[in-house]
């Protein structure tokens, strides 16, 4: 069952001194899984560590999973809502279109030191050095990018076209509403109360809202994220910039009444842009000294349902494999593994997030009649899309590969390069052969 003790021994020696460049998700993650593991590990920011930012961070299953096993369950639930179905409505009528109820049974089944205030401003792949702003270098036997969507470390790993793209013709706004506020009026008072996730299908927009948990206060608040189009103006790429809430910019009148009158009761909304890139190619630079974990590795459109899943699955593979007892010598090993376990999973839901999205935001037309009319056959096709993304483990994706591979690492006279060799060329061939791997890319791939 995923989330159960996994059969793999544990690293006793020859540990590693890591430098994680960003304090992200992905960052913190890494940082103290690694920790944990006995590594040293230090994390440079360039922040202050204090986040002003609201709204909520889903925690699907594939993500609440691994936090559990880091024993973080009872903290989570003290600061979260647990989502109990997905309810679809029509954006302008409110007419409930369909729902996705999240069935309990089911979903039980699926069960370092900092550095702030040093920004980064170059490293050194070979070498394996951090430089700062202040002139201070930083040595390590890997560096980990966990720098974000703006990401200094990713041109040195992927190349300039790390940083080029398309621009996203839809722009996501962050929008919370105190549920003190909600209570005043009476056709938002079932909002503060259920534990839905309810999504409006608009012309060509949406909507989606659920209660979230202001951990600082402890407060209920209504959590809004609405897809609009941008009408050709580029829209800040920072989740951390508010500005005071245009309801032109955000189509409100495409909405029904009730959700005007909600986002209304909010002062600010938080627009995030968006590049799309395509998949990268390369995670691990080539002298086996620098990797990309999180938002640096993969962007993912802002505001959807796995961006802090996929970070916490980047770190969670990365320490798994560096818990294993390799040696030294078989950093370059580990990290090719790391970019061949994670790179096929999370192109395919980049490109899940983003067909999703697109399709919830159709222009009201033929495409879209045709949607709603099929609404049975949406429902289940979105279902079972969900349960494939939240039955991974990424523990279990390593496990897998130590089961192969564990056996020619351990194995005294064969030489590293040799392993290394072997382990790329049939890095393929493990992906087609692995029966969850081959049937969630195959369903997911662009």
């Amino acid at each position: 069952m995923p989330g159960g003790p996994l059969n793999m021994p544990r690293r006793t020696s020859q540990m590693l001194r890591f430098v994680v460049v960003g304090g992200s998700i992905a960052g913190v993650a890494c940082a103290y899984a690694l920790q944990e593991a006995g590594h040293q590990v230090l994390v440079v920011e360039q922040g202050d560590g204090r986040c002003d930012s609201h709204g909520g961070i889903r925690s699907p299953p594939n993500m609440t999973r691994l936090l559990n096993h880091w024993g973080l369950g009872p903290a989570i639930a003290r600061v979260s809502v647990k989502a109990n179905r997905f309810t679809f409505r029509d954006g302008k009528s409110g007419e409930e279109l369909g729902p996705l109820v999240l069935h309990e049974k089911l979903m039980n089944a699926l069960a370092a030191d900092f550095l702030y205030m040093q920004e980064v401003v170059s490293v050194d792949p070979w070498k394996g050095v951090v430089i700062t702003r202040k002139g201070a270098k930083l040595s390590a036997d890997v560096i980990i990018g966990a720098d974000g969507y703006r990401s200094v470390v990713r041109p040195v790993v992927v190349g300039p076209e790390g940083m080029k793209g398309v621009l996203d013709k839809r722009v996501s706004v962050n929008i919370t509403v105190p549920t003190d506020l909600m209570r005043q009026h009476k056709d938002l008072v079932q909002l503060t109360v259920s534990p839905e996730w309810s999504i409006w299908l608009g012309n060509d927009c949406a909507m989606h809202g659920l209660l979230t948990v202001d951990p600082r206060s402890s407060k209920k608040e209504y959590g809004i994220v609405m897809h609009v189009p941008t009408d050709g103006k580029p829209a800040h790429n920072s989740w951390a910039q508010s500005q005071p809430l245009d309801e032109k910019f955000l189509k409100l009148d495409r909405f029904e009444p009730r959700i005007q009158k909600l986002v209304r009761l909010a002062q600010t909304m938080t627009p995030t842009g968006h590049i799309i890139h395509e998949p990268f190619d390369n995670w691990v630079h080539e002298g086996g000294k620098v990797v990309l974990v999180g938002e640096a590795a993969h962007p993912l459109m802002p505001n959807g349902s796995h961006n802090a899943a996929m970070s916490i699955e980047d770190a969670m593979t990365l320490s798994t494999l560096f818990s294993l007892p390799a040696s030294k010598s078989h950093t370059s090993v580990l990290l090719s593994a790391y970019e061949e376990l994670r790179q096929p999973r999370c192109a395919a839901t980049q490109a899940s997030e983003l067909r999703k999205r697109n399709f919830i935001c159709l222009p009201l037309g033929p495409e879209q009649q045709t949607r709603d009319d099929a609404e049975e056959e949406f429902l289940r096709d979105t279902w079972e899309e969900y349960i494939d993304l939240f039955a991974f483990d990424a523990r279990e994706a390593v496990e897998d590969w130590w089961t192969k591979w564990g056996p020619a690492i351990s194995r005294p006279r064969m030489s590293d390069s040799r392993i290394e060799s072997v382990v790329a060329t049939s890095a393929s061939g493990y992906f087609a052969g692995s029966g969850s791997m081959s049937a969630f890319a195959g369903s997911r791939t662009k």
